[in-house]
């Protein structure tokens, strides 16, 4: 792409090329097993919410048909630049707030070890890699309930990985199908409640406030919002996972302008 203040023209691209002469920034290319992307087209869900619209030539998983192709639309430095289709999988959920990982609200266990403080240290033993904790030494001590959730720093904690994968029969909106939000390795559920709070249930069985719908900004961070509040016959357009404080997150109106409202994925 390249652009002007004047319909005639120059067309004139990031680095100040002329389209005529070679210029032109990407705005989308070939990923995805998927390839030849034309016919932009924009669509603004909400502030700071876009996606973008193409058709690709050839879908080498549907027999190199011609496809429609919809995806996140991001602004780099006032330049627009596809985004990546959410994929899911096991990830740390962070808030653009202060960077708190979202977690269970459980007890901290400490990970058995030996620590060779630098005034301890002897460099002639060998190096040897300490295990991650896993799920099996904590997931005992945690209560058989609901659980509510917290933000704090990310240890790499089983209560603080979530599994997050599209549910086939949940729909889905523009862009995208509502997804499971689970403690990884297990069947724990984000929910929101009637109250417009968010907690764990044991176990997911697909209602709608356990379903979540989540969308990269125009920023590159997301919002994730729950298909439904419960006793609510309306979709839920308005109410976000939201970070009231550094530890407090809850469910509150979405603001395109407060980092409050915006949160990352890692793996």
């Amino acid at each position: 792409m390249g652009r002007s203040r004047t319909v005639e023209g120059p067309y004139i691209d990031n680095v100040g090329r002329d389209m005529r002469n070679g210029g032109g920034r990407m705005v989308i290319a070939a990923g995805d097993r998927v390839c030849g992307p034309g016919h932009f087209g924009r669509t603004v869900i909400d502030e700071g919410v876009e996606v973008m619209s193409c058709h690709y030539e050839a879908d080498f998983d549907r027999s190199g048909r011609s496809v429609l192709g919809i995806r996140p639309l991001l602004w780099r430095n006032g330049w627009p630049v596809a985004g990546r289709r959410f994929q899911g999988g096991t990830l740390a959920i962070l808030s653009e707030r202060r960077g708190y990982s979202l977690e269970l609200a459980v007890d901290f266990v400490r990970i058995p070890q030996e620590r060779e403080r630098f005034w301890q240290m002897d460099l002639t033993k060998p190096v040897k890699s300490i295990p991650n904790q896993s799920l099996a030494d904590v997931v005992g001590t945690w209560p058989q309930g609901d659980i509510p959730v917290r933000c704090s720093d990310y240890m790499f904690r089983p209560h603080q990985l979530w599994t997050i994968k599209p549910v086939a029969e949940g729909g889905g909106y523009l862009g995208g199908p509502y997804y499971q939000i689970v403690i990884a390795g297990t069947n724990r559920t984000l929910a929101a409640t009637a109250d417009k709070e968010l907690v764990t249930l044991p176990a997911f069985t697909g209602t709608d406030e356990q379903l979540w719908r989540i969308e990269q900004l125009v920023d590159g961070t997301y919002r994730i919002m729950p298909k439904r509040l419960p006793g609510d016959e309306h979709l839920n357009t308005r109410y976000v996972l939201y970070a009231a404080a550094d530890s407090t997150p809850t469910l509150a109106e979405y603001d395109a302008k407060s980092d409050n409202s915006k949160w990352n994925f890692v793996q």
